[in-house]
């Protein structure tokens, strides 16, 4: 997984290319501790350039919306590729986190 970050003020994309497994833990956490130094109200992960998806990254979505009430920002997921959809359904990960198709 690689990323970069997109901002217009009040929100902060993310955007994720290759794979999102168990492997990238260590690099999703350091990411989203990037994106909050920022002052981000609103976070999201832009997944369109995220071809596969393990069940590790799922649970990462789920350790980042926890954080974010928390702390009192807002986190999101938008425009994940069919394949990737279809984890988030069978996992009913869009009754937890806010899913958005761009």
């Amino acid at each position: 997984m690689d990323y970069a970050f997109s901002s217009d003020g009040t929100l902060l994309k993310c955007m994720l290319t290759g794979e999102f497994t168990f492997n990238d833990h260590p690099a999703f956490r350091g990411m989203i501790d990037e994106a909050v130094k920022t002052g981000a109200k609103s976070i999201q992960i832009d997944l369109a350039d995220i071809e596969y998806i393990d069940s590790a990254g799922l649970g990462m979505f789920l350790v980042a919306q926890e954080r974010a009430r928390e702390e009192g920002w807002r986190f999101s997921i938008s425009n994940p590729r069919e394949k990737v959809e279809k984890m988030f359904t069978l996992a009913k990960l869009g009754t937890i986190v806010t899913i958005i198709k761009d």
